[in-house]
């Protein structure tokens, strides 16, 4: 279950995706970027009070996984959450875009958002 707001609901072990249109601009004013080749989407699913790079789950998307709307559809195989307690925890998507002879552009497109995982 996604709420309107992106709090997602997924019972332990259980498959589900999520579909994120990456939009560099504001949800009243939506900038889509059509990802390129280098550009890597990042999930992370992190515990309370964790930062992004101490996720349990971190998974990797570039522009192939992208459609033509500017949409990455992305799958959870069951096993990615089979072994992880029930409780609530936070998930981010971030955007790392590579620049040449300069540091990478990051930009987060989902911020830290509650996912609860039942038993």
């Amino acid at each position: 279950n996604i709420s309107r707001n992106g709090i997602i609901t997924v019972n332990r072990g259980d498959s589900f995706s999520l579909d994120v249109f990456v939009n560099l601009g504001t949800e009243l004013e939506p900038i889509p970027y059509l990802m390129e080749q280098g550009d890597v989407l990042y999930f992370a699913l992190m515990e309370p009070n964790q930062p992004f790079e101490c996720a349990l789950i971190r998974q990797a998307y570039t522009y192939e996984s992208m459609n033509e709307e500017g949409v990455v559809s992305m799958d959870f195989p069951g096993e990615w959450t089979e072994f992880i307690l029930p409780g609530n925890y936070y998930y981010q998507i971030k955007l790392v875009r590579p620049q040449e002879g300069a540091n990478d552009l990051i930009d987060t497109i989902v911020p830290k958002t509650k996912i609860t995982i039942l038993d």
